[in-house]
């Protein structure tokens, strides 16, 4: 009779969440709520985290926080986690000296509040990542290395992924073979760096070594007990990625091994800014993130329902028959809309009320905001309780915090923080308030200050990176510029006519040399695989971008066509090279991308509506863009040409008649869906 085996319980899975980002990229709104408690779609961000949680089958949350910190438990216990049917048992542990992630581990290891493996995310996680797999293979590391201390989970995307935070990025060096994470660095944006030092070991050591830029970072991550206990010994050391991951993967002692496990088909973001926030509650509109949408009805009381063309309403909704709801669209219940009111992209919260002629884009909207007729608001932020009085323009990248009133007549212009917060401020903050030009800002009735966040950056950070992650960045509408100088700055605008998608590092040396090496792929013949790595090996060598590529290799693509034979000549032409723009292609927003490219190429041409119409469909055919990006582009502020000349907008409605069968195309396969369903 064989032995018999040692089965041992397996320890209960617990989870450290991190509700404080320890930053201060959300402030005004955080001087009122922590950040977790912001709401995405209507749900606050924890939510999400702990959902994620749950699913992963943790048993225990150990929940610290530090700003705001009865908020967050008054917010655990009404919430359906602290009723007796919930898998999870959150306990919140108050850190009020803790100023980094490093102080709040210190503090996990000084309490023993962790004494098996446990998973370490932040309370702003948005994920539907299984995390079975991941764990499976932690313990098995863990199993035969006893140095192995974590295994960090990353998501494949396209390094310029709009839910990446483009102010920040990283570099993993990894053992293609093992997943061993050899080597970090992170990046910002500026000032640029065109060199990263790694030691030469790493390549003696490991036969199998890959360099990635294009992988998302959410901080999921699966750790031994060790990890505390090493921010204890390390005083210094207060970030999880640039100070500890560093740390042990570039020091001799201790002698610890971190892994890496990546996925390449779920969802994981972090909202880590508002422009990560704003892409995400993009992609949950937009469904990317199923299961996890506002009809999954998350909290309890939730009564969302899933309508065509992205909508979800909750009931109580009051919509005037001449209101017109665009695409990704969310209404909380309670909320009220008035006539010839049009809502595109955006997101209205509870008890909302909006008044008649009233036009939203791209924006957030709160619970309990008053909104007056003849008010327009362009991808911005209104906090619970803002009130617009009559005929407010509030411009692109304005954040309005709770209970800010504004108006009547006024034009905020863009990027305006507004706050009512002035009670409990440091002196520091204090003299962050400019009370000076309120009356003339806001207006007659208003209330509130102007915020100006951008003065409180030390000098050793640059306040570009912040920019570049606002609320309303849009990569095609962002020139980036970076001489080394003061006067290194980066420029938002509208695109002009001449400048359209041209390269926009300016490095005219890069395009020449794409056109020459496109110019003997079309010459002799090549194929499009040998093409494709001609062009790759001479981006990675300029250090440039996907983008950068895309820019000169589609003219030059187009420029093949004879107008003359148009439809057959496209045919011809995207039927041998179609597929090389298809492999520049990564991601949805590369997608995008190359539409705003195609549409600026063809604005310059003959048959320009021809040839748009013709590329874009054997594109589509060719399953190298799909129908949400030819959706998402189509209902763009470039496609409609706001802001540039007539022909964009001209190209864009010729489109019409195409994206309307998009539309027939899909209501039908839904249709047929459901029959069989029935």
């Amino acid at each position: 009779m064989p032995p018999r085996k040692n089965l041992e319980p397996e320890a209960t899975l617990k989870a450290v969440v991190l509700a404080d980002s320890f930053n201060e990229r959300f402030r005004p709104l955080t001087f009122d709520k922590p950040r977790c408690l912001l709401p995405l779609c209507n749900t606050p961000l924890l939510e999400y985290t702990l959902e994620f949680l749950a699913v992963a089958s943790v048993q225990e949350v150990v929940l610290l926080c530090k700003n705001h910190p009865e908020q967050i438990k008054n917010y655990v216990r009404s919430s359906k986690w602290n009723r007796p049917y919930s898998p999870l048992k959150i306990t919140t542990i108050v850190t009020p000296t803790a100023l980094s992630v490093g102080d709040a581990l210190r503090e996990v290891d000084n309490r023993h509040l962790i004494s098996s493996d446990f998973i370490l995310v932040s309370g702003d996680v948005v994920s539907n990542v299984q995390l079975d797999k991941a764990l499976e293979l932690h313990r098995a590391r863990r199993a035969t290395d006893k140095d192995s201390i974590m295994t960090m989970v990353l998501k494949e995307a396209s390094p310029f992924h709009r839910t990446r935070a483009l102010g920040e990025s990283s570099i993993f060096v990894i053992d293609e073979k093992t997943d061993e994470c050899l080597y970090y660095d992170s990046l910002k944006l500026f000032p640029r760096r065109r060199r990263m030092v790694m030691s030469m070991d790493v390549f003696d050591k490991h036969s199998n070594v890959q360099i990635r830029n294009d992988l998302i970072d959410c901080q999921i991550d699966i750790c031994s007990v060790e990890v505390p206990a090493l921010f204890s010994d390390n005083y210094d050391w207060q970030e999880i990625r640039q100070d500890f991951v560093y740390g042990i993967l570039t020091t001799e002692f201790p002698k610890k091994t971190i892994y890496s496990h990546i996925v390449k088909d779920s969802y994981a973001a972090r909202v880590r800014s508002l422009q990560t926030y704003n892409a995400i509650s993009k992609d949950m509109l937009s469904r990317w993130t199923y299961p996890i949408v506002p009809d999954s009805n998350l909290q309890e009381g939730d009564s969302y329902k899933y309508l065509r063309g992205h909508i979800y309403k909750e009931q109580d909704v009051i919509l005037s028959r001449s209101c017109v709801l665009g695409e990704n669209v969310q209404i909380g219940s309670g909320s009220e809309i008035g006539e010839n009111v049009k809502i595109n992209n955006s997101v209205i919260g509870r008890r909302v009320q909006i008044g008649v002629n009233v036009t939203i884009e791209g924006s957030h909207i709160w619970d309990d905001v008053k909104i007056s007729a003849g008010c327009t608001i362009s991808h911005s932020i209104l906090a619970a309780g803002v009130q617009l009085e009559e005929n407010v323009t509030v411009q692109k990248d304005c954040l309005l915090s709770y209970y800010v009133v504004v108006g009547p007549d006024v034009n905020l212009p863009p990027h305006t923080k507004l706050t009512r917060h002035t009670e409990s401020l440091s002196a520091q903050d204090k003299g962050l308030l400019d009370h000076d030009n309120d009356q003339t800002l806001i207006g007659v009735n208003g209330k509130g200050s102007l915020w100006k966040d951008m003065e409180s950056f030390a000098d050793d950070q640059d306040f570009r990176n912040a920019q570049i992650a606002s609320l309303a960045y849009d990569l095609s509408t962002v020139t980036l510029t970076d001489s080394g100088s003061e006067a290194s700055v980066i420029s938002v605008s509208s695109i002009s006519d001449d400048d359209d998608y041209e390269d926009t590092n300016g490095n005219e040396n890069f395009s020449r040399e794409v056109e020459q090496t496109l110019d003997r792929a079309f010459n002799e013949n090549h194929s499009v695989e040998i093409a494709a790595l001609e062009l790759n090996t001479l981006r990675m060598a300029t250090n440039t971008t996907f983008h950068d590529l895309r820019t000169v290799v589609i003219p030059s693509i187009l420029d093949l066509v004879k107008i003359e034979k148009l439809n057959e000549s496209v045919k011809e032409v995207l039927n041998k090279w179609g597929l090389l723009i298809g492999k520049l292609i990564l991601s949805e927003t590369d997608q995008v991308d190359t539409l705003n490219i195609l549409q600026g190429h063809c604005a310059k041409k003959d048959s320009a509506s021809k040839l748009l119409f013709w590329t874009i469909r054997l594109l589509y055919e060719q399953d190298i863009i799909e129908e949400d990006a030819i959706m998402e582009w189509y209902h763009s502020e470039n496609a409609r040409g706001i802001g540039r000349p007539d022909i964009y907008g001209q190209l864009r409605d010729s489109l019409t008649p195409f994206v309307r069968w998009l539309q027939e195309a899909e209501e039908e396969t839904e249709d047929e869906a459901s029959g069989n369903e029935t």
